[in-house]
């Protein structure tokens, strides 16, 4: 029974670390929250030198220009830089590897949010951005929500999984002792 009642505790306690914040934490690396933090201080601070270093060359053509009024879509106070959004695929075609990089990002300050989206792309060189897109707004991004309310969600669920874990435990336990008791020798039952 101790054995019974350790395995809920653990279930418990993993099932409780799983929201989507440490989803996102687990599948990037330290170096990607890294560098998703570095773009958006860099966008943030209109650095067009380092961003130039980054970009591909054709998406810098196209887009360099529009980096000076990037600053702007920022909130004007510091605020925080949450990371709500990550995708990593890696192709290997014909010993070439190409490695696909997807990274969201909120900012918020001062009753302001903007999300920065980019891509970067590799083969093998240094990852370059590919595309990238900033959006402010007045109200939370939705990929924020949906972060929030999974998260307010998580402990809810994860009680009603345990209720049913512990349920169905009591009634394996139940059958079990009924079913003892109906061939009991001593009582001369079968």
């Amino acid at each position: 029974m101790l054995r019974g009642r350790a395995l809920i505790v653990i279930l418990c306690a993993l099932l409780a670390a799983c929201t989507m914040r440490s989803a996102i934490n687990a599948l990037s690396s330290e170096e990607d929250r890294a560098f998703a933090q570095q773009m958006v201080e860099r966008l943030r601070a209109g650095d067009a030198a380092w961003l130039e270093q980054r970009f591909h060359p054709d998406l810098w053509a196209q887009s360099g220009k529009q980096i000076a009024g990037v600053p702007g879509l920022y909130p004007t106070v510091p605020g925080t830089t949450e990371f709500v959004g990550f995708n990593i695929s890696t192709n290997t075609v014909n010993g070439r590897t190409e490695r696909i990089r997807e990274f969201t990002l909120v900012t918020h300050g001062g009753g302001r949010w903007t999300t920065t989206s980019f891509r970067t792309e590799s083969t093998g060189g240094p990852d370059l951005v590919m595309e990238w897109r900033v959006t402010p707004s007045s109200t939370a991004p939705p990929e924020l929500t949906m972060i929030e309310t999974w998260d307010r969600m998580v402990p809810w669920i994860w009680a009603g999984l345990a209720i049913v874990l512990i349920g169905f435990t009591v009634l394996i336990v139940w059958l079990v002792r009924r079913s003892r008791r109906k061939h009991d020798p001593l009582t001369g039952q079968r």
